[in-house]
Order: C-alpha cells, then structure tokens, then sequence
C-alpha cells in the first residue's frame, strides 16, 4: 500500500467515525472553527462581531514558536539529531530517504517548518500527520502554503466544514469543488467561499445558501464580484433594517452598496436618518439616492433653498410641487442647471413668462420655451429675443404645434401670427422661416411689400401661384428685385400683353415684351411708345422686316436705331 493511500484509508476511517456522531448529534452543536468562526457560537439573531474571528499570521506564529522553545524539553543530541533529519528531509536527492527522515523527528516544531511551506507533498503531508498539538496544526491549518496540508490539519482538528472549504477553493476539479461546497452548513465559511474563491460557481453557489443577514452585510463590504452584490442586494429575507442602515451610513462599503441599501429602507421607519443623509452625507450618489426618498416637500424645500451642493438642489427641486418656491428657484438659483428644473414643474405660463423675461442664460430661455403654449407669447419671443437660437425655438415650437393653433380648416389667425413675425423679427432667418409656413397668398403679398429682409419677400413670391396677383406685385412693386422674380413666374399671354402696356416699372414690362409673340402690340408698342427702353425691347422680338427698317429711318433714338437695323439684317439672312 502506498503512503498517500494508507494516509487516504486513516481519513476515511476517521470521516466514517465522524458521520456516525453527526447522525447522533445536532450537527450544529457539532459545529467549531477557528478561522472563521467565533470564541462562542452566535445564533442568527445574535450580533456577529467580525473583528473577533481568530486569525492566526506569520508573526503570531513565530512568537508561539519561541515561547514553546523556551520550554523544549529535548537535549542536545535530540536538537541536533532532529536538525540533522530536518536537514536530509528537505535536500537529500532520494524520496525515501527524506521520508524516512521525517519519521524520524521528534520536535513537533521542527516537523511544521517541513510541513509549513515543503514542495514535496509526501515530505509535507507525513510531517503533517505527525503533529499532534492542536496549535501547530491551527497554525498549518490557515498558513501552510499548500492545501494537502492545510486539509489534514484542519480534518485532525475535526473541522471538516473547514477541510470541505480547502476542496471548494482549490481541487482541480469544479466538480469535487461544488460537491464539497454542497456539504459547507456554516455559513462563516461560505462567507469566506464567497469573497475569496477563485471559481466564480463556488462563489455564487456559496452565497444562495447564505441567509444571516450580518454576514451578508459583511461579504458587501469586501467582496468585488458584482454578481454577488446583486444576489445579496435582491434577496428577498435581505431586509434588516438595522444592518441595511449601517450599509446606509457606512462609507466603507461601495456607494452603489449604499444605495441599495438605502432603497430597501422603510421610509417611514427611517425617514429621520434619510434626512440626514440627504442633507450632510459627503458622497452624493448616496446624497442624491437619500433626497429621492425623501417626501415631505418641507425638507425637499430646505435642500432646494439652503444646500450648496447643485446636484443636491437639482434632485430636490425635481420632488417640488410648490410653484411659488419653484418660481423662487427659477429666478434666484445661482446655477442654470437648476433654474432649468424648477422650469419643468411649473404649469403657470405666467410664472413662465416672468422667468424667461428676467433669464439672461439663453439656454435657459430655450428650455422655458418648451413649457410655453400660447401661441401669442411664442411669436412675440421669436420676434423679439435677441439671440437666434432661443427666437428660433419659440417658432419650431410654434410650427410643430400647428393642429394646436388652427380651427378647422381656417389657418388664417394662425398664418397671421407667422405675418407678423415675417415682418417684424430682428432675425432674417426667423422671417424666412416664418414665410415658409405661410399658404396664404394674400398674406404673402403683404410680407412681400412690408418685410424688411429682401429673402423673406423673394420667399413669399415663390410661394404665391396666381398670376393675377403676380402681375399686380409686377406692376407696381417698388422693389426691382421683387419684380424681376415675379415677372420670371408669370406665363399667362394676357397678363404679359398687359403688364408690357401698363406696367409702371420699366423691368417688368421689358420682361413681359421678351416673351411676347403678339406682332401687333410689339409693334405698337416699337412705334409709338414714349420709353426708348421699351421700343429697344418690342423691337428685338418683331418679325416684319419693313416695319424694323421703318423705325430705323424714323425713331429718334439711336440705340432704338440700332436695334432695328441689327434684327432687319438677322431676318434677311
């Protein structure tokens, strides 16, 4: 039989032992560890004190270690038959041999130093199984390096949850380490499982066995798997309120720990402590969480007011339903950001009103827009404000609320407003804009007259189809510009023969004579009109070659002259 199996047969014996006492037994009673456990057990509803686990560190061992040397009861050919042996153990080249020097030491010390940190397993585990004294083996059990020793020392001390926990950290397999994990009851060393596994299963197997509320606090606090975090934060028995208080108020843990816990708080049971963290605590993701519970508007009121901090304001301020404070806030908080919120749980338009007229921040302005209706006040902003921006939302907003503004199927009180706002803007693009809106054409011939913004009035006749209408602005508009694009939309014969003779202006009735074909009235219009712009413009469209060499001889101009002479030679070619 080999070594590691007789080691292997002794544990099993010993684990069948320990399975009958358990069948008789309350296992719980049974239950007692060291590292992860307390002096004296503490029920569920108990207050756990994690300060008080025993830890056992390098240097609690080195000072046991001296203490039990001064009592070393072995002589000198003891002490250095045992250094001879420790000596062979740890560098003769041949296995057995340094076996067989560990079976020969008799220090209890001397057999840890081999078992404490040793790469050969056998040299290890056998100085392991050679140790009696229940505090080396504590010692072995939470510092050798290797987890072969660290189990054997924790099975000698009979504490199998802990031996369980060595297989659900670190063998090979993931199924021997879920297998032991299953066997784990304790739930202090699920806890450790929980934070310190590297095996994620492990870890979120570890904590859905986990129930005291205490030790889930306490696994919040040092454990960074956010899947965990989220299992603890959504377990429904997670719900103490004292210990989700401490997580509340307690910047140790992370503060989207504290929040949750925050959240999970009763408000009526708590709303004193709420308070408080609203308005003193230092991280303000947890602040901010605090003020959103919070709902008597008396303290929302005082934070929004009095606190320095402006996220703080903002979340208060977002819970207001008072519209003079809101008003208040909109006129005299320092940050925009602010001012901008208290803007959104107003409903008075007045109040509104008032706000935009005093805000110099024109984002601001813009975002008091959104909460104005009437299209009155709308179009007297776009008209007015100085700043494009905040002019130009009042008329998209004006625009895309169109339905909202026009009864049945009379737009004209509507199209009326856009009028005014065509003529009067301070900005040219908010006129042009305006003018798009328009279908009007009575109201297009208006702004065509009356805007100051030469784009606007070319706007409007682009949009303006009848030719009548047309013809009159061709006729008598002041503005050349104005009537050389309306003569370019006009095509009616009889709206040009007329404009060529009664038109006011000289363009527009050269315009009209270019697209004429009626021979008569050019001629007419070549012999006897009293404009000799206008005899050049009938002359180059006319056809007869005797009434162009007649005007040659007899017009008293002599551009008209030309022009009559040049078309007569074109024709006779």
């Amino acid at each position: 039989m080999g070594l590691f199996n007789f080691l292997n047969k002794n544990n099993k014996e010993k684990s069948e032992n320990k399975k009958d006492k358990r069948d008789k037994t309350d296992i719980k009673d049974k239950k007692r560890f060291k590292k992860l456990s307390f002096k004296n057990k503490k029920s569920d509803n108990d207050l756990i004190d994690f300060a008080s686990i025993k830890k056992i560190n390098s240097d609690d061992i080195k000072i046991a270690k001296e203490k039990r040397l001064k009592n070393d009861s072995r002589n000198k050919d003891e002490i250095l038959n045992d250094e001879a042996f420790k000596d062979i153990a740890k560098t003769h080249n041949n296995r057995n041999n340094r076996i067989a020097a560990v079976m020969e030491i008799k220090s209890q010390d001397v057999l840890e130093d081999l078992a404490m940190d040793n790469k050969d397993r056998y040299v290890r585990t056998i100085a392991t199984s050679r140790i009696t004294d229940p505090n080396i083996l504590e010692e072995l059990a939470y510092n050798a390096k290797y987890t072969d020793v660290r189990q054997l020392a924790f099975d000698k001390l009979d504490l199998e949850d802990n031996v369980l926990a060595e297989i659900a950290k670190f063998d090979k397999k993931g199924k021997n380490r879920l297998s032991a994990l299953r066997e784990i009851e304790d739930e202090l060393i699920l806890m450790d499982l929980c934070i310190n596994a590297k095996d994620q299963k492990v870890r979120l197997n570890a904590i859905e066995r986990i129930e005291n509320n205490q030790i889930l606090a306490e696994i919040l606090k040092n454990s960074s798997d956010k899947k965990i975090v989220n299992i603890i934060i959504n377990k429904e028995n997670f719900s103490d309120e004292e210990i989700l208080f401490n997580i509340a108020i307690n910047n140790e843990y992370d503060k989207f720990i504290r929040v949750e816990a925050l959240n999970k708080l009763d408000y009526d049971n708590n709303h004193e402590i709420i308070k408080e963290i609203a308005f003193n605590e230092e991280n303000e993701h947890v602040r901010l969480a605090a003020i959103e519970k919070l709902e008597i508007e008396e303290n929302l009121i005082d934070i929004a007011l009095n606190s320095n901090d402006s996220p703080s304001r903002i979340k208060a301020t977002e819970k207001i339903k008072n519209e003079d404070i809101l008003k208040e806030i909109a006129l005299n908080d320092k940050d925009k950001f602010v001012r901008i919120e208290a803007l959104k749980n107003i409903n008075d338009e007045n109040i509104i009103i008032e706000t935009y007229i005093y805000e110099e921040d024109n984002y601001v302005r813009t975002e008091a827009i959104k909460k104005i209706d009437l299209i009155s006040n709308l179009i007297d902003i776009s008209i007015k404000d100085d700043d494009l921006i905040v002019a130009k939302s009042a008329l998209n907003k004006v625009v895309s609320n169109k339905e909202n503004y026009i009864g049945g199927d009379d737009s004209s009180d509507y199209e009326n407003y856009l009028k005014k706002l065509a003529v009067s803007s301070k900005h040219a693009e908010i006129s042009k804009l305006a003018v798009k809106n328009i279908e009007t054409e009575e109201i297009l011939v208006k702004i065509s007259d009356e805007s100051i913004y030469l784009d606007s009035k070319l706007e409007a006749i682009s949009k303006i189809k009848s030719e009548n209408i047309l013809s009159d602005i061709a006729k008598t508009n002041s503005n050349p510009d104005i009537r050389l694009n309306t003569m370019k939309k006009i095509k009616d014969k009889e709206i040009l023969e007329d404009i060529s003779i009664n038109g006011q202006f000289n363009d527009s009735r050269i315009e009209a004579i270019s697209k004429l074909k009626n021979q008569e009235i050019l001629v007419d219009l070549a012999q006897n009109d009293k404009d000799s712009k206008i005899r050049e413009a009938a002359c180059k469209n006319i056809f007869s070659i005797n009434v162009l060499e007649d005007i040659f001889n007899s017009d008293e101009d002599k551009y008209v002259r030309e022009v009559a002479e040049k078309r007569s030679r074109l024709l006779k070619k």
